[in-house]
């Protein structure tokens, strides 16, 4: 797919659920209740079949919400791996039930996995999830390195006045398993854009705390990529790290991607509050192509230059 704008769209992020077993302060609105939404899995099958198949989609996320709340993860896992033109099947997760699953989705053909973890203080986890225990969290990661969902990539927003002060740590502990590890700045995203305007920690500023502990050096292929990745080198580390910088640093003009949520709406850019919906075109065992190949054309065409800053909705809703 060609968008408007001349850019090859061939990354989708599919969104499984809007529920979620935490409510991370920049991802869920205070006054939020889950709305338990989930994609039917024949649907999100057909809708990654068609897209990868016909107009090639070939890189897939999986995300939520909580993609490890979806009853039927698994299986749908294991649907999605015998479509042959996808190169990759990756899933973000917040890893609180990461433990029990990791081997089994690896041996069902998860690529690998991305892992939230914004803290490795429990009281501060705790805080900035709403209730999630950070034992679990790191026990996932474990065991998702022991599955061979390698490399695990663990993704850190970084936060001023909240997590500034962990950047090199949280570094230094996914470095030594073989992590990637890449921090984020906080997006301006639906009604918790204000936690941008109060939190942001710029990628300059991240880049310094790390430059505080290791020496870095930027990896050539990254540069101008959505991710800028860094090889460290430290006493007795060697690794990779990444900065994302939405805020300081838009990468939209290499934007590749677009978003289904899960119920069934196409979102072309994260930043625009437009979406146009597909679930009129299932009818439970079919997906009618017709009107369906219509819509997506009318979305990739419409997809803006430049993120417009006017979402409403919130990332648990978008799809993270």
């Amino acid at each position: 797919m060609i968008d408007g704008c001349g850019r090859t769209i061939d990354h989708l992020r599919l969104s499984l659920t809007d529920h979620c077993n935490l409510a991370c302060r920049y991802c869920v609105p205070n006054n939020a209740s889950p709305c338990g939404q989930m994609i039917d899995e024949d649907f999100a099958f057909e809708l990654v079949r068609w897209l990868s198949t016909h107009h090639g989609i070939h890189h897939l996320r999986l995300t939520g919400g909580e993609p490890l709340l979806y009853p039927p993860l698994l299986r749908l896992i294991k649907r999605l791996a015998t479509i042959a033109s996808l190169r990759e099947i990756t899933l973000t997760t917040n890893g609180q039930a990461l433990e029990q699953q990791a081997a089994p989705l690896a041996d069902g053909g998860l690529s690998r996995l991305n892992v939230s973890l914004d803290s490795l203080d429990a009281e501060r986890f705790a805080r900035v999830t709403r209730g999630g225990t950070i034992e679990r969290t790191l026990r996932g990661i474990e065991a998702a390195i022991e599955a061979g969902l390698t490399p695990v990539k663990i993704n850190v927003v970084a936060q001023k006045s909240f997590n500034d002060d962990e950047i090199a740590d949280i570094a230094q502990w996914g470095l030594l398993r073989g992590c990637v590890v890449r921090f984020l700045e906080v997006m301006p995203i639906g009604p918790l854009a204000h936690v941008a305007h109060e939190h942001l920690v710029p990628a300059s500023e991240i880049l310094d705390a790390l430059s505080e502990r290791f020496t870095l050096t930027a990896i050539s292929g990254s540069i101008g990529q959505p991710a800028t990745d860094y090889a460290v080198t430290g006493k007795c580390i060697r690794g990779v790290v990444g900065v994302i910088a939405p805020t300081t640093r838009p990468f939209c003009n290499r934007c590749r991607r677009i978003r289904i949520t899960s119920s069934g709406r196409i979102v072309a850019c994260v930043h625009d509050g437009t979406s146009l919906g597909l679930r009129k075109f299932w009818d439970g065992k079919k997906l009618h192509i017709q009107g369906a190949n219509e819509v997506l054309l009318r979305a990739i065409l419409a997809k803006p230059e430049e993120g417009p800053r006017q979402q409403t909705l919130s990332m648990v809703t978008l799809g993270g």
